[in-house]
């Protein structure tokens, strides 16, 4: 878990001479997070995801003319569910990713609106953070633990950015994380 951190920390500082000279930014945001759930067949057919939630990031960035680039934490509170044959299960949940991404933005740097994709990797953690019980309606098929797993992601996604002024810009974004299941 540290080895790859400590990697995507290394690689994020490797391509900073690289930006010399380049405009630098610091940002932050919030927003909602979304999950594709899975089925898991077993002795009874279960819906395993994350319910909807809500998460926090923070950002160093550098910006090119058409294109920039940005180490991003992201934290995200879902909580966990199982659900199948009338029964259902609900522990907390959260996940943080570490990530760069590449931003190629599709006007010049001086355009006040600035469309752009953005396409990176890093890492994601997923943990269980409730109540987890001894007892657990499917257990059979599967069960929520209070355990944590790293996992390599991709990132992909868009968005818009705005410049309210000067030094202030505002952005909207919709962005995928994918990782193995």
């Amino acid at each position: 878990r540290i080895a790859s951190l400590m990697m995507v920390v290394g690689l994020a500082g490797a391509m900073l001479p690289a930006a010399y000279g380049q405009k630098w930014e610091v940002g932050a945001g919030g927003g909602a997070s979304f999950y594709n759930s899975r089925t898991i067949d077993g002795a009874t057919s279960v819906s395993a995801k994350f319910k909807p939630g809500y998460g926090f990031t923070g950002y160093l960035g550098q910006i090119g003319n058409r294109l920039g680039g940005e180490l991003r934490y992201t934290f995200l509170s879902n909580e966990m569910e199982l659900s199948g044959g009338g029964k259902s299960f609900t522990m907390g949940g959260r996940s943080q990713a570490i990530h760069y991404d590449l931003n190629v933005y599709f006007a010049d740097k001086e355009s006040k609106v600035r469309p752009y994709v953005l396409v990176g990797g890093g890492i994601k953690q997923f943990s269980g953070t409730g109540s987890a019980g001894a007892i657990q309606p499917l257990m059979s098929t599967a069960v929520l633990t209070n355990t944590s797993e790293w996992k390599p992601i991709a990132t992909a996604g868009g968005g818009v950015r705005v410049a309210m002024g000067p030094h202030t810009n505002i952005r909207a974004e919709v962005r995928a994380y994918v990782s193995q299941a």
